[in-house]
């Protein structure tokens, strides 16, 4: 049986079908004269794809020029260009994110290939700067990061359910953003999970339909955490009371309020 290696960052970049195409062609494991040979072949080879699949992706390397096409005539290739993956910076190059950062333009040809606009790629830009600037990580591989912001940008511009209102369903978890945002909240992950059953559950008797879960999420896990701070404060006051060290009643604070947050 053949085998033949895939990288992530090219499936990624090219969707699986082309992907495995052009591994299949650049390892030569696919003999072919002409077109109807190579699809013949790749049909042949795999096995768990359908003809038109194939088609499509090998029509789309020939455009991208990856692969080149052979004259009938002369047997002779056309020039293929090696296709370019964002790269690291120089090793041990670390950096934070800055307002006056630029994308390589390998990115953009990378999620051009990918069938993403230079336009909507470069539109998330700004975005993207003001989330990881305010973080203030340091990182040498922002390129890659910023292909991945980008292909799950598209993702969900490109989702049929844009726009559309949802109502909770029970599996309903919350995105990776989401837990970023609560973490830049000093909220952990792990946290932040221990209340998805509780909110889903909640929502889920509600029946109400909204755009973004996610929000409401974040916001549930904010006003929680909010009065079981406030709880743990009350508790300790109480505490200190009962052994004598307790504050005055002028000096305590009536803090009952937090409890009626609407969560």
């Amino acid at each position: 049986m053949k085998e033949v290696s895939v990288s992530l960052d090219i499936i990624n970049t090219l969707g699986p079908t082309s992907a495995i195409v052009l591994a299949l062609i650049q390892q030569n494991k696919i003999p072919s004269k002409n077109f109807d040979e190579l699809i013949s072949n790749l049909d042949d080879y795999l096995k768990f794809e359908n003809r038109e699949n194939l088609i499509q992706a090998t029509q789309k390397l020939l455009k991208l020029k990856l692969i080149g096409s052979i004259d009938s005539a002369t047997g002779k290739k056309d020039n293929v260009y090696k296709l370019k993956l964002p790269g690291k910076s120089p090793a041990g190059f670390k950096k934070q994110m800055n307002s006056s950062w630029q994308p390589n333009q390998e990115v953009y040809e990378v999620l051009l290939m990918g069938g993403i606009s230079k336009e909507f790629s470069a539109n998330k830009l700004q975005e993207f700067k003001i989330y990881w600037g305010e973080k203030g990580l340091l990182k040498d591989n922002w390129n890659s990061i910023f292909v991945d912001f980008v292909r799950r940008e598209w993702v969900k511009e490109k989702s049929p359910n844009k726009g559309a209102a949802t109502q909770m369903y029970r599996n309903w978890q919350p995105s990776g953003d989401a837990y970023e945002v609560l973490e830049l909240a000093n909220i952990p992950k792990n946290i932040s999970q221990s209340y998805i059953l509780e909110f889903v559950l909640f929502w889920e008797e509600d029946g109400v339909a909204l755009k973004s879960w996610n929000s409401k999420f974040v916001d549930f896990v904010k006003r929680k955490e909010i009065v079981n701070t406030i709880n743990n404060e009350e508790n300790k006051r109480s505490n200190n009371k009962e052994e004598g060290h307790g504050e005055s009643s002028e000096q305590t604070k009536d803090l009952s309020w937090s409890k009626d947050l609407e969560l």
